[in-house]
């Protein structure tokens, strides 16, 4: 079944195909959708979702770990990846955005969107201290210039 040397074909549910119990998601996984983060986000959270509700619904039920598997087809809908739209920072204290709004994209650009851009980044980051440390980045680097020496 698995034809292509690139990555893991996989079904809409994020089954990898010829294999009943073994899910494949982001870069490694074929599924028509471009290997961007941010599809490989969204297919992890689907899937972490799916895995842990059936999961406890499966432990109140009394049912074993291969009756999850078939849940998941049949009280699930299929995965679908929604654009969240692109932002780049293109230096020089600048970046460009282009964003879904109402059935529309908006492209924008400049000191704004880098401000934007800088948000979003840091929301993005998985915890506190991380978020931390590259705001102190930031902050150093806007008082102090980059260190470019070498040693």
């Amino acid at each position: 079944v698995q034809t292509n040397g690139r990555g893991l074909l996989v079904d809409e549910y994020l089954r990898v195909k010829g294999a009943r119990d073994i899910w494949a998601v982001g870069d490694c996984a074929l599924s028509g959708y471009a290997p961007l983060a941010q599809v490989a986000s969204q297919q992890g959270k689907w899937l972490a979702r799916r895995l842990n509700s059936l999961a406890s619904q499966a432990a109140r039920e009394n049912k074993t770990d291969a009756d999850v598997f078939d849940l998941i087809e049949e009280k699930s809908r299929p995965f679908k990846y929604s654009s969240q739209g692109s932002l780049a920072y293109i230096g020089s204290e600048k970046a460009i955005a282009d964003l879904p709004f109402f059935n529309r994209n908006i492209t924008a650009g400049g000191l704004a969107t880098f401000w934007f851009w800088k948000s979003a980044y840091v929301n993005e980051l998985f915890s506190l201290r991380n978020s931390t440390l590259v705001v102190s980045d930031w902050v150093k680097r806007f008082f102090f210039g980059r260190d470019i020496s070498r040693e």
